[in-house]
């Protein structure tokens, strides 16, 4: 996935959530190879959110392993207020979002 890929896939996501008034959102990158660079992952938060991103949404995003690239991606969405976790277990992801 390269950023003009993942600009497809957040704004597809924002219309289908607004459309199905739909707050909670688990995605599944266990088989997605990333091609960003640090950036690419610093500028998301501010990309997603002129896509339509909400930081109303309560978002799971699962891999199949947990990296730094993973780690720092989390950090920045959560320190500008969306509530997203990265997991690397779908069971645990799926726990987490039914969470009140």
């Amino acid at each position: 996935m390269d950023v003009s890929s993942a600009n497809a896939m957040v704004k597809a996501l924002a219309e289908s959530a607004e459309k199905h008034q739909c707050l909670y959102h688990l995605i599944d990158h266990r088989e997605t190879t990333f091609a960003f660079e640090m950036m690419d992952y610093y500028e998301r938060p501010t990309v997603n959110a002129k896509l339509g991103i909400s930081r109303l949404f309560r978002t799971a995003m699962v891999f199949s392993r947990l990296t730094a690239e993973t780690a720092f991606m989390e950090n920045v969405f959560r320190n500008r207020n969306y509530n997203l976790r990265h997991f690397d277990n779908i069971d645990e992801a799926l726990s987490w979002l039914q969470q009140k």
